[in-house]
């Protein structure tokens, strides 16, 4: 897979944030901090680090294959209850065979989001936000674009509690809609800019603390009782011409652990077509919740801190 590529098509999905208190909350259903889909809520919480690994095919100059590690930190702090913000740092590692080991910076990319809809009855969540990659703040050795993107993006989450099947009602679907905009579109010959991309995906989860707190208490081994698997599916396809990517697609299963003020979580990194790569990859992800960890200070929206 060549994850410059990945990156750039899905780069609208990579920055998370949560609800007007403790994560994303509709009603009984917490909706996890997801890895490649961003939850529909507006928090506090930090990011460190997110940590994939993807073995890369041989690159066009002939080098390769290379074995990349990513390391990211994502910040997402609350201005209100239901308005935040956030930053993405990145570092890219390319250990190359047949050629010369590279690293380097991602370009930093920011965030606001708005949650605009909750209905706890039904355990759904709606909000609305804009990414936007800064052009030429990475490094441009390792591919970091001179060309930014905006991207306005629809979040939602839906929790499956009031289905009739006690089964079922674990299950929860997030998912993000949004389209990233280029600075500047390819000319006629397919150079100088990128084309404007539709970039989202969706989540399927079963909860097991909401099977355990909500349906039935089986007595489950806590660790056991605090997992939440997963499927994840990306996927981006190019709106304006002409274009240099064709549709992407990404699916990637794995699990959540979520304790009292942090999440653990990781999952595998499949390529669905060629487009996107032919090798499975990692992904792994540590998450505090710093509206529980600090509740009177930076886990407080900002507004609060002056009254």
């Amino acid at each position: 897979m060549n994850s410059r590529i990945l990156a750039c098509a899905l780069a609208c999905l990579a920055m998370s944030a949560a609800s007007a208190h403790a994560h994303g909350v509709a009603g009984d259903r917490i909706f996890p901090a997801t890895l490649n889909v961003d939850d529909p809520a507006v928090a506090d919480e930090l990011a460190i680090p997110t940590v994939t690994w993807q073995r890369n095919g041989v690159a066009a100059d002939g080098s390769g294959p290379s074995n990349e590690y990513d390391v990211n930190v994502t910040f997402a702090k609350r201005i209100t209850d239901h308005f935040g913000v956030s930053i993405q740092l990145g570092h890219n590692f390319f250990d190359v065979m047949n050629g010369k080991s590279m690293n380097g910076w991602q370009n930093i990319r920011i965030g606001a989001k708005y949650q605009a809809y909750v209905n706890p009855e039904h355990e759904l969540l709606v909000s609305v936000g804009v990414l936007r990659e800064l052009p030429r703040t990475g490094t441009a050795s390792i591919g970091s674009d001179s060309v930014g993107t905006t991207t306005p993006t629809l979040y939602f989450g839906k929790g499956l509690g009031d289905l009739p099947i006690g089964g079922l009602r674990p299950l929860a679907i997030t998912g993000t809609a949004g389209a990233a905009i280029s600075d500047k579109t390819p000319n006629a010959t397919g150079n100088g800019g990128h084309e404007n991309r539709f970039a989202g995906g969706l989540t399927v989860q079963y909860s097991i603390p909401y099977l355990e707190s909500q349906v039935k208490n089986h007595g489950l081994p806590g660790w056991i009782g605090g997992l939440t698997p997963l499927v994840e599916i990306a996927y981006s396809s190019p709106i304006s011409r002409p274009s240099t990517q064709p549709m992407q697609l990404l699916i990637a299963p794995g699990v959540v652990y979520s304790a009292d003020t942090w999440q653990f979580a990781v999952e595998a990194l499949i390529p669905a077509n060629r487009n996107t790569g032919t090798n499975v990859g990692v992904i792994a992800e540590f998450h505090l919740y710093l509206d529980d960890i600090l509740p009177r200070s930076l886990g407080t929206p900002v507004v609060n801190w002056f009254r």
